[in-house]
């Protein structure tokens, strides 16, 4: 029987897979790549890394992001995959959406963070 959850978890597990594959692939999905990604991260506060360093943090954030889509799809380690996905939403949110002004992509990702968060509390319980 289809249920409004297994719903929920097929859209945000394919836009989390999805998401982490872009970080990895420049072009592929509209991706960005991991040297993209990488000086981002450099022009977000993280230049004391280095260049390897920006590189390593991107692939492993792209990984998670990865994995944690996966993991909502197979509807595991639930309360985790959720939450650590609000909590990059809410990094989304302060370090690229808010500054840049854009208003829809403000709104979205302020209802990706607290659905992902809600998700997540309804997981603990």
């Amino acid at each position: 029987m289809l249920n409004g959850n297994l719903i929920i978890r097929i859209g945000f597990g394919l836009l989390f897979v999805w998401g982490g594959l872009e970080k990895f692939f420049e072009g592929f999905l509209g991706g960005v790549g991991l040297d993209n990604m990488a000086g981002f991260l450099k022009s977000s506060g993280l230049a004391f890394l280095g260049d390897t360093g920006t590189y390593i943090v991107g692939a492993v954030l792209a990984l998670l992001e990865l994995a944690a889509g996966v993991l909502i799809l197979i509807n595991k380690q639930l309360f985790y995959s959720y939450a650590f996905l609000a909590f990059i939403m809410l990094m989304a949110l302060v370090l690229v959406h808010i500054p840049s002004g854009n208003w829809m992509n403000i709104m979205i990702h302020i209802a990706l963070f607290t659905t992902l968060g809600g998700l997540a509390i309804n997981e603990k319980k």
